[in-house]
């Protein structure tokens, strides 16, 4: 349910995004801030869930395997939503999200089951702030067998598993600025956008996909104030190290030369020597 003083940018039968307060006014979010929808996409496609087994469980079946958060679809409804979200915000406002989808492997059933996928981020830094909410959760009907086989209730779908990202480079572990409140069962991940971008893209170009082009003309990037590309000082290093290569060889160059010109002045000067004694020989 979104609140009254929440800001809805974007909402329809795929999902909403949002603008909320922060309920820790403390923490000052770098927004606005503009983002490339490629990095947001490595974001969303990045996030995986893995559900915590038991010892005697991991023995007989071993660990579960983690699964991804979104699917394509949803990265790409998401992506753009987002991106422009994050121009918009103010420094005391993060980005909610949500997006519903029909269970998979259903099967042939009259009334598909709606699950539901929540979350928020911001930007603090150079590092994006994210927290899960819900991952994936549908309602069901209520568990009336007994009491020993009722299961507390669970909205989050989430309490059971852990949330990571890939890659894990880019995968942060302080919590300095993480805001307060929520639920106990959030998850949460603190991401190095800087290191992801210097990170080749190779697992996010099996889940990218690109934004319909009607989006993206819609969207106007703006330049983002006193933040310095990241990709900048490794681009540049290598050609300062082969410049400063270049000017030590020409330095020794010059140097050279200027031994070789006092060898020839030299051998001239005698050259000289020698003619003008043999002229002085002969008026003699």
């Amino acid at each position: 349910m979104v609140d009254q003083s929440d800001r809805v940018l974007f909402e329809d039968p795929r999902g909403t995004v949002t603008l909320h307060r922060m309920p820790d006014q403390s923490i000052q979010a770098s927004h606005p801030i503009s983002l490339e929808p490629a990095l947001i996409a490595r974001v969303l496609s990045g996030m995986q869930v893995q559900e915590r087994q038991r010892t005697l469980q991991e023995m007989l079946g071993g660990s579960a395997s983690a699964l991804p958060v979104f699917s394509p679809e949803e990265v790409q409804f998401l992506t753009p939503r987002i991106t422009k979200a994050l121009t918009t915000a103010s420094t005391g406002e993060a980005v909610s999200f949500q997006v519903t989808s029909p269970r998979q492997n259903t099967g042939r059933l009259e009334h598909a089951v709606i699950e539901t996928t929540t979350g928020s981020l911001y930007a603090y830094g150079l590092s994006l702030y994210v927290t899960l909410a819900q991952y994936r959760h549908a309602p069901t009907q209520a568990n009336t067998d007994g009491l020993a086989h009722r299961k507390l209730p669970d909205s989050s779908n989430l309490s059971n598993r852990t949330l990571s990202f890939t890659p894990s480079l880019a995968q942060r572990s302080d919590t300095f600025n993480r805001s307060t409140g929520g639920s106990s069962t959030d998850r949460f991940l603190v991401i190095d956008y800087q290191l992801l971008q210097q990170t080749a893209p190779a697992a996010a170009t099996t889940t990218e996909q690109p934004a319909p082009q009607v989006e993206r003309a819609a969207q106007p990037r703006e330049p983002l104030a006193g933040v310095t590309p990241p990709n900048t000082p490794s681009r540049t290093a290598e050609p300062l190290a082969q410049r400063e290569a270049e000017i030590r060889t020409l330095k020794d160059l010059v140097v050279k030369k200027d031994l070789e010109l006092e060898i020839i002045r030299k051998e001239l000067q005698s050259v000289r020597k020698q003619l003008d004694n043999q002229k002085r020989k002969p008026a003699r």
